[in-house]
């Protein structure tokens, strides 16, 4: 009997989210970078464990809403709760935020009767006695199931947490084949690990408003792919940083990111960039749904 499970991924942006998802499911499923809110949509990461298939959507952090952008991440968020079969819910030990998780917590119904595990995550940037404060303190906040304690990137805790979730799911069928690892098409490979490479280098130059869209993707008859996509930025200054001196800054992250894509995809990229700015294209409805941010179904 095989058994099948869709898991929420909660918390506050920057809390690790991706990180932990990327780690469990042995994959780069989602990008990872410093920045909060760099998730946007909701990632579907896919593990399969002999009889046992799990889903993980990572969803954007949880985070005040500003501008059409943020509306449609918390969309995302709480769509995402609809029909899951159990749930995570980090936080990050090295900034604790109580009140705001609090707040948060409460939006995801614990009358639901879906499992929530309380992971509280980066415990190799604190001493045990703060973890043991916050964990008592959170403990207060919601009825968890079960409380873990990890640190995602060095991929401590990470077995305890899979061998629980693997527990609490159900028996069901399998959505996916078993070597599929993310419901992301190759077009949103493309996007999200162009994204990370720009938010990754220009971290302190470049705000959150980056965002990444493929034009064309096609096989050629040399046996490479070629790629050609337009980062938007909201800023003439962001656009003239990004490109640097002579185009010396596009040219090294298409390298960057083409390396990783060589990766991913498993072939030879030729990544073309180009670079146009949009002034507040996160406050502008149709050009967030042009940039592949549309409502949930």
């Amino acid at each position: 009997m095989t058994k099948f499970g869709a898991i929420g991924v909660f918390g506050r942006a920057n809390a690790g989210k991706s990180t932990l998802v990327n780690g469990l499911v042995g994959e780069r499923v989602s990008i990872v970078s410093k920045r909060p809110q760099t998730t946007r949509k909701r990632i579907l990461g896919i593990l399969t464990v002999d009889e046992c298939q799990m889903v993980f959507c990572d969803t954007p952090g949880l985070h005040a809403v500003k501008n059409k952008l943020d509306a449609y991440m918390h969309e995302e968020i709480m769509s995402t709760v609809k029909g899951l079969q159990s749930g995570m819910y980090l936080v990050d030990l090295s900034e604790p935020m109580p009140e705001e998780d609090q707040n948060y917590l409460a939006q995801l119904n614990p009358e639901s009767g879906m499992p929530l595990f309380l992971v509280l995550n980066k415990a190799d940037l604190v001493d045990d006695a703060a973890i043991a404060r916050i964990r008592e303190q959170y403990a207060g906040f919601y009825k968890f199931d079960r409380i873990f304690i990890t640190a995602a990137a060095k991929d401590e805790g990470l077995k305890e947490v899979l061998a629980a979730l693997i527990q609490v799911t159900p028996e069901g069928p399998f959505a996916f084949d078993i070597d599929d690892y993310t419901s992301l098409s190759e077009r949103e490979i493309v996007e999200e690990t162009v994204r990370e490479a720009a938010l990754q280098r220009y971290y302190q130059e470049v705000p959150h408003s980056i965002a990444v869209q493929v034009e064309e993707f096609k096989e050629r008859e040399n046996g490479k792919t070629f790629v050609e996509a337009t980062i938007y930025v909201e800023k003439e200054n962001h656009k003239k940083i990004i490109v640097g001196k002579g185009g010396d800054g596009i040219k090294v992250l298409g390298q960057i990111a083409r390396q990783r894509l060589n990766e991913l995809l498993g072939r030879d990229i030729f990544l073309q960039l180009w670079i146009k700015v949009r002034a507040n294209w996160r406050r502008d409805e149709k050009w967030i749904e042009r940039l592949g941010y549309r409502k949930s179904i």
